[in-house]
């Protein structure tokens, strides 16, 4: 299988026995009258839209196949988002954010109106980590629940997903704003395109399958299934002992189709480590769900099935990683990019406060990571970094930055082991951090040399 990480993963792949599902079916068996019904709606605001060009902003206002779009910009003082939709002019949209850790943001609960036009506007406070934010239609008012239906069971599109309670939907538009990246940049909000929904959706042999890429900030699982769509599924990444990796989870739902996307924060990749994708009925409250596969697991069967302590089971696939052939020490993180592998030296592991010289214990960790390099095939491009917090004067610490990066290359080019290997040295000082710099946790974390193989 494929892998973006230039390095090999190995999938481990089985199934589990599950109740049969069926997908959800807005019209009940039967209802021939209320399809009709909506249809005649639709074609009758279909003829209002005519003559204006499908897919722009107010082209077809009030269409029950909704469509949510705009443009997001991110600095570091606010996030815009300047809205587009097909939405009934005066309905509510309401926007709520979760951060990495799990926790809702105040920041980002609020409300706006569509204008005439279908255009809508928020803006948020500057963010200090990653968020992620749901934009979803509000059925508060009569008119809104008129048009769209009392549970929104009237509308269609990409943007709908079922809730945890029967009959019910929600209409939203979802994206991640990712600190991480250089701001000020924006992006376009998009809309999903759900791929066809598996034969054996909802069959009794249950299946997974994942594939992974990534960046220097998260791994990225992109799976497909044929889980009932709404089953809640995601775990903890763990190390090659089975002991979990510190703040590096996710949990998601499966998708209409099937799909389901997990994004991991890692800092670290060693060799072992590996993603289990859980399904626990613990962590399960759609009806649906439930029902399909016992409130305790008891109706799973295969082999991705297992019993947790208190008898009940559970299905999980579990996703391997084998991580760059490279052994830096424990304390030295590692994080790959397609062919680019960083090695991140925190700066207290070689160097006293406002010095550049090295710490006598600083060459052991070099050592480390010089039998890495040695092996490194002749004309390897390698990137030496140093790296500062904010504080301070800017142009002092850039030249402390390049000072401590000349003197880690000064000690590891000593006994010609890396000769062969093109190696460039650079100080940034504080212009790239990795953390905020607002607390000492993200200062200690800015404060590195970083050690860059096959830099993009």
């Amino acid at each position: 299988m494929r892998n973006d990480l230039g390095v090999t993963f190995i999938f481990l792949i089985g199934c589990a026995l599950v109740l049969t599902g069926c997908l959800a079916v807005k019209d009940e068996p039967g209802s021939e009258d209320a399809a009709a019904s909506g249809q005649e709606l639709e074609n009758e605001l279909s003829e209002e839209a005519s003559g204006k060009d499908s897919g722009s902003s107010g082209s077809d206002l009030g269409n029950l196949e909704v469509w949510i779009g705009g443009e997001v910009t991110v600095t570091e003082d606010k996030i815009t988002i300047k809205g587009e939709s097909n939405l009934l002019p005066g309905t509510s949209i309401d926007s709520s954010g979760v951060n990495d850790v799990g926790f809702a943001s105040t920041n980002f609960i609020d409300s706006t109106t569509v204008k005439d036009d279908g255009s809508f506007y928020f803006e948020f406070p500057g963010r200090e980590s990653s968020i992620a934010v749901d934009l979803k239609l509000s059925n508060r008012n009569e008119e809104t629940k008129e048009h769209y239906g009392e549970n929104l069971e009237k509308v269609t599109g990409p943007q709908v997903y079922r809730t945890k309670e029967h009959g019910k939907y929600e209409v939203k538009a979802d994206f991640i704003i990712d600190t991480d990246k250089e701001m000020p940049y924006t992006f376009s909000i998009e809309t999903p395109e759900w791929g066809e929904v598996p034969d054996d959706y909802g069959d009794p042999h249950v299946w997974m399958e994942a594939d992974v890429t990534s960046d220097h900030n998260y791994l990225y699982f992109h799976g497909k299934s044929n889980l009932l769509e709404g089953s809640q599924i995601g775990g903890n990444l763990r190390q090659a002992s089975g002991g979990i990796v510190p703040f590096s989870y996710d949990f998601t739902q499966v998708n209409p189709d099937g799909s389901f996307e997990l994004r991991v924060r890692y800092t670290n990749l060693r060799d072992g480590m590996y993603m289990p994708i859980t399904y626990e009925p613990d962590s399960n409250s759609w009806e649906d769900v439930v029902a399909a596969y016992g409130e305790e697991g008891e109706k799973l069967e295969g082999d991705l099935v297992h019993k947790n302590d208190d008898g009940k089971q559970y299905a999980e696939l579990q996703v391997m990683l084998d991580a760059p052939d490279l052994n830096p020490p424990e304390e030295v993180g590692m994080t790959v990019e397609e062919e680019e592998i960083k090695m991140q030296v925190p700066d207290d592991l070689l160097f006293d406060f406002d010095e550049s010289a090295l710490k006598k214990e600083a060459k052991d960790t070099l050592d480390d990571i010089l039998k890495d390099l040695a092996d490194l095939e002749k004309g390897t491009v390698i990137h030496i970094n140093g790296h500062t917090d904010n504080v301070g004067d800017p142009e002092y610490n850039k030249k402390l930055s390049e000072k401590r990066a000349r003197a880690v290359w000064d000690y590891m080019k000593k006994d010609g082991e890396i000769d062969g290997l093109d190696v460039h040295i650079q100080g940034y000082g504080d212009t790239k951090p990795i953390a905020s710099n607002e607390k000492e946790e993200g200062r200690s974390k800015n404060r590195r040399v970083e050690i860059v193989i096959n830099p993009q």
